[in-house]
């Protein structure tokens, strides 16, 4: 069976493009997905991938020539079919004159180049990516804009975590020669900015799609056959799509323990959103969701305890930097209790009485509320009409995030680790690009990890255990806070930078930062992973003072020669 291969369209106001360069010429063997010819229209060059594999049996249309969208402009064949290439040619002309009219694809029913399903930091950023990119998109979206992130996750947890930041500057400003004579909480207050951020932020982000030509579905998306799909919510519709991009994202985890379906068990849904505060909270898991929580909540008078599995808190985070965080959590009022397991939860009048395994036996703990925090898992609503790869629960993709169909893409939580929003964007950006046409492969080598406690945790690439086990003879550069001219100015003493080299090639393979600001500075960190910068050439960049990304200079300079101020 023979297959054509059509002139795109790109775009709303596309109405034909011309190939500047074919990269694969007739009688060349060529693979489904692989790029076969560029497009130039007036708004981009593009890349148009083959719709099978086989043998290009004849070019219809030269280099530097034009033709309209849906027009035949080359045949792929199994090897030695025999294809009446002028037949398909004038039979692919007749179709562009009736699409005209009807304002439909040869292909069938074609509603769009690409559909979006959902609406997070994933997926809002693919459909605007691929709208700037001249294609014409639908975004589905049956929550609200921004997903978790913006509503539920990140952005909430900031605004929080802000008051914390005040309230703790409050508690020292005596530190300062500022005598405050007492204050007050006011949590309905303080919820009412949090909300007024989010909103302000949820309308930008449907500003910009407004801007950028994507329509918007309210509803919930349901994947089906042919690219087809489903809504169901405000706008109840069926829609077609060349391509299809999933970012469904994910939902919180919530473990089989017995009385977690009790009311005041919480996730961190129903924690940034609370009428009132607590008394006192008990977080279960000690991972990055947690150790925020918990450091909102200790900032707010709310008596809190965190309890964490594993042997520390924020497992797979360099030790040396997690030690710090929990003596400063520990300041903070904050009890710990790692190596430790909740067992049960029972209701005790207005309050949870929760049983707690430890090395030293059973604890049992009274509290108001319990917050869930073991983690997420990814959304699969929508996706169970298609058989697409799986592995422990979440979509397989391929480098270039495709799934096992090479018209559907996936990003964000659905797909697995990191579960972070800057990754989902980063992949979202990638996945438009290559469902235009294109074929870039997704790098995951320098991913900044951020955690907003007090002080401020950050890392980028190898902490020095994974260094190590990969085989690195590695060699530790470390300068702290304290030394830090800017940070003693402003009243920061605790924390360090700590850098992890290759001690053969001098090459940067990870940082780690616990200090003040941390998730701003591990930015220059980030670069220096990604471009495989050296200490000598980090130590010998010239960093304005006072500063406190001198830090990362100094931890450099600890690497070739010795730090300078210590």
């Amino acid at each position: 069976m023979a297959y054509e291969v059509e002139m795109p369209k790109f775009g709303e106001t596309m109405t034909e493009g011309t190939i500047s360069k074919w990269f694969k010429q007739e009688g060349e063997e060529v693979v489904e997905g692989e790029a076969i010819f560029e497009v130039n229209t007036d708004k981009a060059s593009l890349e148009v991938e083959a719709p099978a594999s086989g043998v290009l049996a004849k070019i219809l249309v030269a280099e530097e020539e034009s033709a309209p969208i849906n027009e035949v402009v080359a045949v792929i064949a199994k090897e030695g079919e025999e294809i009446d290439y002028q037949a398909k040619a004038e039979e692919s002309n007749e179709s562009v004159s009736e699409g005209e009219a009807t304002k439909e694809s040869i292909a069938g029913d074609i509603d769009y180049d690409i559909c979006v399903i959902g609406g997070g930091p994933g997926g809002y950023v693919a459909a605007i990516k691929a709208a700037q990119l001249g294609a014409k998109v639908a975004l589905v979206e049956g929550d609200e804009l921004g997903g978790t992130c913006l509503n539920r996750g990140c952005i909430p947890t900031k605004a929080y975590l802000k008051h914390s930041e005040l309230l703790h500057e409050l508690e020292r400003s005596a530190e300062f020669g500022i005598e405050i004579d007492g204050y007050s909480i006011n949590w309905p207050q303080m919820r009412e900015r949090k909300n007024s951020v989010v909103q302000k932020l949820t309308q930008g982000v449907g500003g910009l799609l407004k801007k950028k030509g994507v329509d918007l579905f309210k509803g919930y998306g349901e994947l089906l056959a042919d690219n087809r799909v489903k809504i169901t919510g405000a706008d109840n519709e069926e829609l077609r799509a060349r391509k299809v991009i999933i970012a469904t994202g994910s939902k919180p985890f919530v473990p089989g323990i017995p009385g977690v379906d009790l009311p005041g068990v919480i996730t961190s849904k129903e924690a940034l959103d609370l009428e009132e505060l607590p008394e006192s909270i008990l977080i279960i898991g000690g991972g990055v969701i947690g150790v925020e929580m918990a450091t909102v909540f200790a900032s707010l008078d709310v008596e809190v305890t965190i309890v964490e599995l594993m042997e520390e808190i924020l497992p797979g985070i360099d030790k040396e930097v997690v030690q710090i965080l929990r003596k400063n959590l520990a300041k903070q009022g904050i009890n710990i209790l790692t190596d430790s397991e909740v067992e049960e939860i029972n209701s005790n009048n207005a309050k949870l009485k929760v049983q707690i395994k430890t090395a030293e036996g059973v604890k049992p703990v009274e509290v108001a509320k319990v917050l869930v925090a073991v983690g997420r898992k990814p959304n699969l609503r929508g996706l169970d009409e298609l058989d697409l790869e799986m592995d422990n629960g979440h979509l397989v993709v391929d480098s270039y995030l495709r799934t096992s169909q090479p018209d559907i893409y996936a990003i964000g939580d659905v797909i697995g680790e990191p579960l972070l929003a800057h990754v989902a964007s980063a992949e979202g950006i990638v996945a438009a690009e290559n469902a235009v046409g294109k074929e870039k492969q997704m790098d995951y080598t320098a991913v900044p990890g951020c955690i907003y406690t007090i002080p401020e945790l950050a890392s980028v690439g190898l902490s020095e255990a994974e260094a190590v086990k990969q085989g690195y003879q590695v060699e530790v550069g470390k300068f702290p806070f304290m030394a830090s001219g800017k940070a003693l100015a402003a009243g920061y003493q605790e924390g360090l930078v700590k850098i992890v080299a290759d001690k053969e090639w001098d090459q940067v393979l990870g940082v780690q930062i616990i200090g003040p600001h941390a998730t701003e500075l591990i930015a220059e960190a980030t670069l220096a992973v990604k471009m495989e910068v050296t200490t000598e050439i980090l130590a010998e960049t010239i960093h304005a003072h006072p500063t406190l990304a001198e830090t990362i200079m100094e931890a450099a300079h600890d690497l070739s020669g010795g730090a300078i101020h210590i």
